[in-house]
């Protein structure tokens, strides 16, 4: 990777996806302690190849090694370091934001302090779910979107793998009324309906949808159309020859101009940077 995790600021937190590797060695530049308060954006997923951290959890540290696998939801605490009596600690690790639908498999049994945690005590199973994780950082660095949409695939097996490791039959479900809110979304990126439209379809009220949705999805209901809005944008400013105006008005946005400014805020650049970029190669992303 040409970025490292310990390393991802507010504009890289900002995509959908990013995955590397890290590798600590006592006393190299990336031994230091993690420590992000507020936590992320978007999930966390780690797996540890070699060595030792640790971790804390807000009450207490507990230890990670090879074949541990740590999920780290939107908003919480990250807090983690090579453990002092380890010379190494190797791990891998993805950062994203979770489509509707692998929101399922996001919710683990073993899960403290809203920290999600599974051993990987199979030998062969270890080894797929880390040559996921590898692949899965392959394809994201690509500027191919193609490749891009590969890597998305990836991590919803991915995610479905880690889930079976844990020998769960079903996991705890996710309200579907919020499911139904994030298809409703989907089905219309070109409509600005209200929160209270949405809460309608699903009879409830407008504080309570807000409630469950961020509670499900660790994002405000507006914010996550936003974000499903960009990830659109960027496949019509790839994929299609349509003017950014045209671009702008098919998501919602009557004034090029603020579309412009919120893609700006999502990607660091302008729609017409972005589709320069792509189209000659450059990874902009």
């Amino acid at each position: 990777m040409k970025f490292d995790e310990l390393a991802l600021s507010d504009s890289r937190a900002k995509l959908d996806l990013v995955a590397g590797i890290t590798q600590i060695e006592k006393g190299n530049y990336l031994d230091f302690t993690v420590d992000r308060l507020e936590g992320m954006k978007g999930y966390m997923l780690q797996l540890t190849t070699f060595g030792q951290g640790k971790v804390f959890d807000g009450k207490q540290f507990f230890s990670v090694k090879r074949g541990q696998l740590v999920l780290f939801p939107p908003n919480t605490l990250q807090h983690y370091s090579r453990q002092p009596e380890c010379q190494y600690w190797h791990y891998k690790w993805i950062y994203f934001h979770p489509k509707p639908q692998w929101l399922k498999w996001l919710n683990w049994t073993n899960c403290k302090e809203n920290i999600g945690r599974i051993f990987i005590n199979e030998m062969l199973s270890f080894q797929e779910i880390s040559q996921l994780f590898s692949k899965i950082a392959q394809e994201s660095e690509s500027n191919d979107l193609l490749k891009k949409e590969m890597s998305s695939g990836l991590l919803e097996y991915l995610l479905m793998k880690c889930i079976s490791v844990e020998n769960i039959k079903e996991s705890s479900p996710i309200d579907s009324r919020i499911l139904r809110v994030c298809d409703l979304i989907l089905e219309n990126l070109s409509q600005n309906f209200s929160v209270e439209y949405f809460a309608n379809q699903v009879f409830l009220s407008e504080s309570r949808l807000s409630h469950l949705f961020k509670q499900s999805l660790g994002i405000g209901l507006i914010q996550w159309r936003e974000q499903q809005r960009i990830s659109e944008a960027k496949k019509l400013l790839y994929f299609s020859g349509l003017s950014i105006n045209k671009i702008a008005k098919s998501l919602g946005y009557e004034d090029s101009l603020y579309f412009s400014k919120i893609f700006k805020k999502h990607t660091a650049l302008s729609p017409s940077q972005f589709r320069v970029g792509e189209l000659s190669g450059e990874i902009k992303m």
